[in-house]
């Protein structure tokens, strides 16, 4: 009979085998190289005390089904006003900037770049305060930042001067455009960082299929969101006209914050988790908390102080993020960070550009583009189903590869649909093209939310026991945003119409660098094989 120790070896072992590769691997040789910190930071050591297993151990695999409805409701909430803003705003510039997709562009790139800089202090703000309160603080800022922008926009729509250009009007309305826009881009980071990823990984205590179950319901919420909320923009600047549709979406915008108030606190009671886990980091911080507390007694001298400290303060934020960074980049979680943020550099989606491209310049009609957003959001649902039944026979890491991989190959045809389109005259595009251009987008959706859910949960268990995981977790997001900065970069040195092809084909190139990253840098090395399902593959070891 084994030891009990040992017996907890065989379990872990098993544990790792089905992690890396799936129930479908069975007798297929666990690598010696591969590095148990890919799964856990740090590696959880097994001790005497330690029971094989419990019956809370089968507790724990139990999920609150009405605390997950309340914080699906939550996230519905949140994502309805960022989806609908998203798809508003830039619908709004076009209509106000009909000849031109630099206004659209230097929305996007200012804030990406605002996401670039303070994502990772948005990180940190998680980290070090109530969640509670970090929450509804940064729902408080997005949805004041979103009614200003309504706000502005309207302003544009009614006052005939105030779109001159050149005029002071468009100056003043552009830049509190742009300003409340990087205000809302960085409140809506922290809210994800919070609720679609700390939220789960703390509820879940451990428990990969509570991970796994939440992180695909909050996908699968933000998906419906992504499905309906343009349909419910479109449909409604079609009925009412656009701006009576940006006043509408103010007070839309004001009624959810109200609604996110309570469902915030609803769900922060519902998961005790969140709670006890909240006090422990509370008592580890409460003496730098007191001492910060000290040094900021406002006085006269204080605030100048404060003022004189501010470039030294921007220099140790730098350095400070330099080190995670570092740090980061030493784990091989890494790798596949850097592989979904190549990913945003696509023009290939139906985000602000490619709306832009396709509306002013090959003139199809908002229903329209609406319904094609609509069928890339319901392929992207299907890749949420599929998840947890791929998770299951071929394991996360694989997943991961497959996903990636069937995203490029959907997308070669829209690469070459774009290459053959003519953007001179008043044509119509032939079918065939067409197909192929809305088609791949739509199937590359797949891929595209199945890849993300295994990188979304290799990030967390990767991540559970470090100290600083919502910092560390902001560093993604900032390495997102350094690329969807290179996307708006990219159409503003590539601004004329007949030039948006070679955007489509950079974008392809970057989805198939994301899939070499994560094979190469990730895959490979946790599982010391890139692709060794069928055994004749597994010889040669070439995919």
């Amino acid at each position: 009979m084994a030891q009990p120790q040992d017996q907890r070896a065989i379990d872990l072992e098993g544990k790792v085998r089905e992690h890396v590769g799936g129930k479908g691997d069975a007798g297929e040789e666990i690598p010696e190289a591969m590095d148990t910190k890919s799964m856990s930071y740090p590696p959880r050591a097994l001790t005497q005390s330690e029971p094989v297993v419990t019956s809370s151990d089968q507790q724990r695999h139990i999920l609150d089904t009405k605390g997950l409805i309340i914080l699906c409701a939550l996230r519905f909430s949140s994502a309805w006003g960022e989806r609908s803003s998203a798809f508003a705003i830039y619908l709004f510039l076009v209509i106000v900037f009909p000849s031109t997709l630099v206004p659209a562009s230097v929305f996007g790139f200012c804030t990406t770049t605002t996401g670039i800089f303070f994502s990772s202090w948005a990180g940190s703000l998680i980290d070090l305060h109530d969640r509670l309160k970090v929450t509804r603080g940064a729902t408080a800022v997005q949805k004041l930042s979103i009614c200003t922008i309504y706000g502005l926009v309207l302003v544009l729509f009614l006052v005939e001067r105030a779109r001159q250009p050149g005029s002071a009007s468009i100056i003043i309305c552009m830049t509190g455009i742009v300003g409340t826009g990087c205000l809302e881009k960085l409140s809506t980071t922290c809210l994800a960082v919070s609720i679609e990823r700390e939220w789960p990984s703390v509820i879940s205590n451990g428990s990969s299929t509570k991970l796994a179950t939440m992180n695909t319901w909050l996908r699968r919420t933000d998906l419906v969101c992504d499905l309906l909320s343009p349909l419910f923009v479109s449909g409604l600047a079609a009925g009412i006209g656009y701006p009576p549709a940006a006043a509408v979406l103010a007070g839309m915008t004001v009624f959810c914050f109200a609604l996110e108030m309570v469902l915030g606190g609803l769900a922060y009671r519902q998961f005790p988790e969140l709670s006890r886990q909240q006090e422990v980091r509370t008592l580890e911080g409460a003496s730098d908390v007191n001492e910060a507390a000290l040094e900021s007694t406002p006085s006269a001298a204080n605030i100048w102080r404060e003022v004189y400290r501010v470039p030294a303060r921007l220099f140790g934020a730098a350095e400070a993020f330099v080190r995670d960074l570092l740090e980061f980049s030493r784990l091989p979680v890494f790798w596949t960070s850097l592989s979904i943020a190549s990913i945003y550099l696509t023009v290939l989606s139906f985000d602000g550009t490619m709306l832009t491209y396709l509306k002013n310049t090959l003139n199809y009609s908002d229903p329209f583009l609406a319904g094609q957003r609509a069928a890339c959001t319901v392929a992207g649902l299907l890749g949420t189903v599929l998840f947890p039944f791929l998770l299951n026979h071929i394991g996360l890491v694989r997943t991961g590869s497959w996903s990636i991989w069937f995203e490029f190959a959907c997308l070669i045809p829209v690469v070459v649909a774009l290459q053959l389109i003519k953007t001179t005259g008043d044509q119509s595009i032939p079918p065939g093209l067409a197909a192929a251009l809305f088609g791949g987008m739509a199937l590359s959706r797949i891929g595209l939310w199945t890849f993300d859910l295994s990188q979304l949960q290799i990030l967390q268990e990767s991540l559970e026991s470090h100290p600083r995981r919502n910092r560390l977790t902001s560093i993604q997001f900032t390495l997102q945003n350094i690329f969807d900065m290179g996307k708006y970069a990219l159409t503003m040195g590539l601004a004329k119409p007949a030039q948006f092809r070679w955007a489509g084909l950079v974008s392809g190139i970057a989805v198939f660098a994301g899939g070499t990253l994560y094979v190469l840098g990730y895959a490979r090395r946790v599982r010391g094989h890139m692709a060794p399902h069928w055994k004749w593959l597994a010889k040669i070891k070439v995919i």
